[in-house]
């Protein structure tokens, strides 16, 4: 199984949080992906920082060292999907979520996310919190 790391969890990796260090340890590298629309909350973060030089070179030396999922038609169709689902619900989520989401159902993985709360809204979405205390 792969996982799909949310922002959220590759700050706290960023930090040196304990337990998203031991996880990663412990389902390996090999494991982990990221995707388009974390990589580029994580960029925005960088850019709005105190030190843009040094976070846009970490960010690209942590970039090189795991795959990056995009869209695809799939994706799309998935996105809609989960669009209309949510809307016709009265629950929807964030714009980022929304694409991170969607790009995990498309390649059937599990999201690594803090924020529970949104993700826990989409059906049938695989999801696993490494900062639960």
């Amino acid at each position: 199984m792969n996982y799909l790391l949310d922002t959220n969890i590759c700050i706290a990796f960023f930090k040196n949080d304990q337990k998203v260090v031991s996880k990663i340890q412990e389902k390996g590298m090999e494991k982990l992906v990221l995707c388009t629309p974390v990589k580029a909350e994580l960029w925005y973060g960088a850019c709005k920082s105190e030190r843009v030089a040094v976070n846009q070179v970490l960010l690209r030396e942590f970039f090189a060292q795991l795959p990056s999922l995009a869209f695809d038609d799939k994706t799309i169709e998935n996105y809609g999907e989960i669009r209309a689902w949510l809307a016709k619900a009265g629950t929807p989520i964030g714009s980022n979520d929304l694409l991170i989401a969607a790009i995990a159902k498309t390649f059937r993985i599990t999201v690594v996310t803090h924020n529970i709360k949104e993700f826990s809204r989409i059906p049938e979405l695989l999801f696993e919190d490494w900062l639960d205390r």
